[in-house]
C-alpha cells in the first residue's frame, strides 16, 4: 500500500464534511463566501459513534437471549449466566477499547473493514428508509452477516463448552469416589444465575484439583483394567471437545483487528446456509428425524457373532479398541480447530490456514468427524443405518462443496488449493 493511500481521511470524517451544513451566499454584495465546514470528528467523538452502535446491537441480542422462548431453555442457561456480564464489562470498558483501537489502526484499508462505522451507516439508512440500498454494499453485507453467524453460534458453544466441562468434572469426582458435580444454576435474572455457578465452583474447587497420588495411579499403566480405560477414553473425549468448543468460542467471541481476524467475506448462498446449520441445534433435530440412526444388534457383544476374531481379540478389548481409534479421531478434528488459531468462525473467510491437519487435505475436519460416525455405530449397524449414515456424511460433502466455492473466491484460498491439491483423501481425492 502506498503513502498515498494510507494518507488518506477516515471515511466517516469524509461523511462528516460532506453533512456539514453550508451556509447560504451572502447576498449584499452578490458574491458567495466559502462554504462554511463543521470541523471535523474528535477521536474520542468517533470511538463514542461506533461504541454507541455496537452496543445497540449488543442490547438487541441481550434482549432476544433473555426473552426468546428458545433461548430460555436448560441448554442456554450457561450462555445467559455469561452474556450479561460480558455486556456490563463492555458498556464499561468498550469505548475505552474502540478508541485505542481507532488510535492504533488508522490506515484506510483497517477502516473498510470497520464494522461499528458500518453500523452507523446502516442506522443513518434505516433513518433515511435507504436500508436495503446500503445493507446491498459488500462489506456492509459482511458486517451484518457476521453478527448473524456470532448471534447464532455463540449460544451454541457455550452450552456445548460447559456441557463437556460438567462431564469431565463428573468423571473426575466419580474416579475419586466423590460426589458428583451438576451445575444447576439459580432462577431468575442472568446475573444472579452467574453468581450461583461461580459460587457452586468455589466450594467443590479442592475436589477438581489432582493430587499426587491422583497423578500417580493415572501414570501406573500396568495397574490399569478395562473400566478404567474405559473411563480414561471417556474423559479424553470430554476433554477433546471441550478444547474444540473452548476454541470456536474464542473464534466467534474475539474477533478484533488486534487479532488479525476481522471477517474478510460471509458465505453468500441460501445453500451455503442451509447445508452449515442444519448441523447444529434446532435444525439438526430435522436432520435426526429425517436420518435416523436407530441402533441394531451389537455383533460384538454378541458371542455368537465373529466367533472366529473372537478367538484373536475379545468383544471388550475389540470395543475399546474402536473407542480409541474414534478419539484419535475426534482428537484429529479438534486440532483442526485449534489451527484457524482466532480465525475459526463457520460461515466465513477470515484467511487461509495451511498448518496443523490443513497441511494434508483441505477438509480434515469433515473427514475425520465422519469417519469416528462410522466408527461409533460400526457395532450396531444395519442396512438402514448405513443408507442414513451416508447421507448425513452427504450433507458434510455439501458444506465442503459450499465452502470451497465460497473461500475461492480469495486468490490466498486458491494459491493454498495448488499447495494442497487434496480436498479429502490425499493422493486420492
Amino acid at each position: 500500500m502506498s503513502a498515498a493511500q494510507e494518507s488518506k481521511p477516515d471515511p466517516d470524517e469524509a461523511a462528516d464534511s460532506e453533512a456539514s451544513v453550508r451556509k447560504t451566499a451572502y447576498r449584499g454584495d452578490g458574491a458567495p463566501k466559502v462554504p462554511a465546514r463543521k470541523p471535523p470528528a474528535t477521536i474520542w467523538q468517533r470511538a463514542t459513534y461506533r461504541w454507541t452502535a455496537i452496543t445497540a446491537v449488543m442490547a438487541g441480542l441481550l434482549v432476544v437471549y433473555t426473552q426468546h422462548p428458545y433461548y430460555l431453555g436448560a441448554q442456554f442457561a450457561p450462555f445467559r449466566s455469561v452474556y450479561t456480564p460480558a455486556f456490563v464489562i463492555w458498556l464499561a470498558l468498550g469505548l475505552f477499547y474502540v478508541k485505542a483501537t481507532l488510535t492504533k489502526f488508522s490506515g484506510t484499508r483497517y477502516t473498510m473493514r470497520d464494522g461499528g462505522l458500518h453500523l452507523l451507516l446502516v442506522a443513518k439508512a434505516i433513518q433515511q428508509k435507504r436500508f436495503w440500498k446500503v445493507a446491498k454494499k459488500p462489506r456492509i453485507r459482511t458486517t451484518l452477516l457476521s453478527i448473524v453467524v456470532k448471534g447464532f453460534y455463540m449460544p451454541l458453544m457455550i452450552g456445548f463448552f460447559s456441557g463437556h466441562a460438567n462431564g469431565i468434572a463428573e468423571a473426575w469426582l466419580r474416579h475419586k469416589h466423590l460426589p458428583g458435580l451438576k451445575f444447576v444454576l439459580a432462577k431468575g435474572y442472568p446475573w444472579e444465575q452467574a453468581a450461583s455457578w461461580f459460587g457452586q465452583m468455589r466450594a467443590r474447587l479442592p475436589d477438581l484439583i489432582p493430587s499426587g497420588s491422583d497423578f500417580t495411579g493415572f501414570f501406573a499403566f500396568s495397574t490399569w483394567t478395562r473400566g478404567d480405560i474405559g473411563w480414561g477414553l471417556g474423559i479424553a473425549y470430554d476433554i477433546t471437545f471441550f478444547i474444540d468448543c473452548g476454541w470456536a468460542l474464542m473464534g466467534y467471541g474475539l474477533e478484533s483487528r488486534w487479532l488479525g481476524n476481522k471477517t474478510r467475506s460471509v458465505e453468500p448462498t441460501v445453500l451455503g446456509w442451509a447445508a452449515a446449520l442444519s448441523c447444529y441445534p434446532p435444525y439438526n433435530n430435522v436432520l435426526g428425524t429425517y436420518l435416523p440412526l436407530d441402533n441394531g444388534k451389537n455383533w460384538i457383544a454378541d458371542d455368537s457373532s465373529m466367533a472366529w476374531l473372537k478367538h484373536i481379540i475379545s468383544g471388550e478389548d475389540l470395543q475399546l479398541g474402536l473407542r480409541a481409534i474414534i478419539v484419535v479421531l475426534f482428537f484429529v478434528y479438534a486440532t483442526a480447530t485449534v489451527a484457524f488459531g482466532f480465525k475459526f468462525s463457520n460461515l466465513t473467510n477470515r484467511g487461509t490456514v495451511s498448518r496443523g491437519p490443513y497441511r494434508f487435505i483441505r477438509h480434515p475436519a469433515y473427514v475425520c468427524k465422519c469417519t469416528a460416525w462410522w466408527l461409533e455405530h460400526l457395532p450396531t449397524i444395519t442396512i438402514t443405518k448405513a443408507f442414513f449414515l451416508t447421507l448425513l456424511c452427504c450433507v458434510y460433502a455439501l458444506r465442503a462443496w459450499t465452502e470451497e466455492r465460497h473461500l475461492s473466491r480469495d486468490p490466498d484460498y486458491r494459491a493454498y488449493k495448488k499447495k494442497v491439491p487434496w480436498v479429502m483423501i490425499p493422493g486420492v481425492y
